[in-house]
């Protein structure tokens, strides 16, 4: 059975009893007043500045069909059966061969990341995907996932072009601003819903 600490103020104590100022910064902390109550702090000072999307800079598309027309779908059923995963690698070979430098892809969970790439090796798509740019693999791993990052930013920057395989609500996709020619495009193979009956989000809630 594993523990775990449902209450934030016990694990932020340490810090603020070791350091004078401390300084909390977020891009997605809103609203501000909760979170004095939640750390059990009284702040000196208190920010929020508004962020503004003046360029119409991105266009979302949500994909049903796969060029064979079969219907690709990241329902638990049908997320792993081939055909749904060599539409998923299709997809991401035409995009690896039209899009410039960076292409960050995004799956629901480590387990269902690992068992599509294993398919896709056995398909010889990554292979395919090798021949216009390189490939890199988020793992649990933080060193390794730092030495990944480090890499594909190395490849969008001399031109050679990479893709990032990675999972949503990792280690990747929370605080890393893939800006510029580090995401050109971004492919999300599912939606990660939350599990609604974990017993530590009901406490939490």
């Amino acid at each position: 059975m594993v523990d775990s600490c449902l209450d934030a103020s016990l694990a932020i104590k340490p810090v603020f009893q070791r350091f004078q100022s401390v300084v909390i910064t977020s891009g997605t902390l809103s609203p501000l007043d909760m979170y004095p109550k939640i750390l059990d702090f009284q702040p000196v000072t208190m920010q929020s500045y508004p962020m503004t999307l003046s360029r119409n800079c991105f266009c979302p598309m949500v994909i049903t069909r796969g060029s064979d027309q079969v219907a690709v779908s990241s329902q638990f059923e049908v997320r792993s059966e081939p055909a749904v995963v060599r539409n998923y690698g299709n997809l991401l070979i035409e995009f690896a061969k039209v899009v410039p430098d960076g292409i960050a892809c995004f799956f629901p969970s480590y387990i269902y990341m690992e068992s599509i790439i294993s398919m896709w090796e056995r398909m010889g798509m990554l292979t395919e995907m090798l021949k216009y740019k390189l490939v890199f693999i988020e793992t649990p791993d933080a060193a390794e996932t730092t030495l990944a990052l480090e890499n594909y930013k190395l490849a969008c920057n001399n031109g050679r072009g990479a893709i990032l395989l990675s999972v949503a609500r990792g280690k990747v996709s929370e605080g890393i601003d893939f800006d510029h020619n580090y995401g050109r495009a971004v492919l999300m193979f599912g939606i990660p819903y939350v599990y609604t009956q974990s017993r530590i989000l009901k406490v939490k809630k």
